[in-house]
């Protein structure tokens, strides 16, 4: 009783900084009910690039999570460990690496150029759906693996004793868990790139190449026209809520993560080594070069920085330490089913109407820019509940299961079985879940764009700040110290949960 009544509260506590600057920003600004063409381009481009942004890191990801399976090699579970990487990293890290591997006179196009073949463009469409699939593909791979090792060793055995043949093996093993599994990954991958903000800012290319996060976010900085952007937050609400709601009645992987992956191994043909091997070598190219390049050209000047650069990390660092803790705390009140439904939501609001629909309602009391950090860390927190959420939850339910009913036969109750045997045992994922949303945290773009200024000013924002006026050695370096940061966040959160 007690625990439906904290998820309520805590639920209804989360609606309402959701939803209370959106209906600020409507009240002042009141709502528009037209939809102009560009408006329908946003929206239409939303859709098509989630789409094809899900279905690519979907399908690439079944044959990495197989040839993972299979094959065994030194150093396969610090591999498999890894393809988390790029979740965590901050997204304007990722979009500067992806530039110089891809970009017009990045190292692909370089080569290309040298044999003869036409370049490859990342701006514009493709160029956002290159960024998806690197942020995403990792996520699914690792779903995916987690779900084919959940399959009883027994059916292994079975079918190789029967022998069957390679597409037998398939349609009995695989694709059954395929047909479970993937649309719930291709559901939260969609819902993710729905409101995508910072890939299409600085990949987006144009008109023709914008996400209505983006046009809200033009509409309320540049156009200074709150009523379109609250229509169209309106619109992003109903899109990703309708994904969410979907997603309920899809079977769902067990977590999103996964702090422990077994890799079973079997017996595969030397033809399939040879493939196994390129599709795993590929994959960790595509993942890790965009990641070392940042390492190899900023670590020159990353001690050059100017003073400014460290005063935005400081800042970084005291709203990533405010926002995990606020996220964790939400996502432990809220490990239930209808908590999980509304701490979802925080994907479906736009962290921009979230800024500037508080920035609406402070600037009636004072200026709004004092509380930047405060407001951005709140913003933060919310975004990254529906990752912490489901981190925690799995866990939850098995500890209130196994020994809430043992504890209260002894009359363990109350705040002694939270903090003895509750909190206890969930400390491991609490220090990930920590870690997880640090580095979201850390490498956010979203609200600080509208509250930053010279003064308020976060990592991220130095760095988009330094491309913009093609500070290129300084945005480097600024992205190198930027990674370290969030990295370091997410071990030190990560191994303080396993040691205490």
């Amino acid at each position: 009783m007690a625990r439906s009544t904290v998820a309520v509260i805590s639920s209804m506590f989360v609606v309402g900084l959701l939803l209370g600057p959106l209906i600020s920003l409507i009240n002042f600004s009141g709502l528009s009910l037209s939809l102009s063409i560009s408006d329908i381009a946003a929206i239409k481009f939303t859709f098509v690039q989630a789409a094809y942004s899900a279905t690519l890191s979907t399908v690439l990801a079944i044959p990495v999570a197989k040839a993972l399976l299979r094959q065994k090699f030194w150093g396969k579970s610090f591999v498999v460990l890894i393809l988390g990487a790029p979740f965590i990293l901050p997204v304007i890290v990722a979009v500067l690496g992806l530039i110089l591997v891809f970009g017009n006179n990045g190292i692909v196009n370089n080569l290309l150029n040298l044999i003869g073949l036409g370049s490859i463009k990342i701006y514009g469409f493709w160029g956002v759906i290159l960024a998806h699939v690197f942020f995403n593909l990792p996520l699914a791979i690792r779903i995916l693996l987690q779900a084919f090792n959940d399959m009883p060793g027994e059916q292994y055995r079975l079918v190789s004793s029967l022998k069957l043949s390679s597409a037998q093996k398939f349609l009995v093993l695989e694709w059954p868990v395929l047909k479970k599994v993937c649309p719930g990954v291709w559901a939260v991958i969609f819902a993710i790139c729905l409101s995508s903000f910072a890939v299409a800012l600085t990949l987006g290319g144009g008109p023709k190449a914008t996400t209505v996060e983006l046009a809200i976010y033009q509409a309320f900085f540049y156009d200074l026209d709150f009523s379109k952007a609250a229509q169209l937050a309106l619109i992003q609400i109903v899109l990703v809520c309708s994904v969410v709601f979907a997603s309920q009645f899809i079977v769902k992987p067990k977590t999103v993560f996964g702090l422990d992956i077994k890799i079973s191994n079997q017996n595969p043909s030397n033809f399939q080594k040879i493939m196994d091997a390129l599709v795993i070598i590929v994959t960790l190219l595509f993942i890790f070069i965009p990641i070392l390049v940042i390492f190899f050209y900023g670590f020159a000047d990353v001690f050059f920085l100017p003073s400014s650069v460290f005063k935005a990390a400081s800042l970084s660092i005291q709203i990533a330490i405010l926002s995990s803790f606020l996220s964790v705390f939400l996502g432990l009140c809220l490990t239930t089913n209808m908590g999980e439904m509304f701490g979802s939501l925080g994907i479906a609001i736009s962290p921009i109407v979230m800024g500037a629909g508080t920035f609406l309602m402070l600037k009636n009391f004072g200026n709004p820019y004092l509380l930047a950090v405060p407001v951005t860390a709140i913003v933060n927190a919310l975004v990254s509940l529906p990752f912490v959420i489901r981190i925690l939850k799995p866990s939850a339910l098995e500890i209130r299961t196994e020994f809430e009913n043992l504890s209260r036969s002894i009359g363990l109750t109350g705040i002694f079985w939270v903090w003895w045997v509750y909190l206890r045992r969930l400390k491991r994922q609490i220090g990930f879940s920590l870690g997880v949303a640090s580095a979201l945290s850390m490498g956010d773009l979203g609200v600080i764009v509208l509250f930053g200024s010279g003064e308020i000013a976060t990592l991220p924002l130095k760095i988009y700040q330094f491309m913009g006026s093609y500070r290129v050695d300084e945005a480097l370096a600024s992205a190198l110290l930027l990674s370290l940061l969030a990295f370091g966040s997410f071990a030190f959160f990560d191994k303080l949960g396993r040691i205490l």
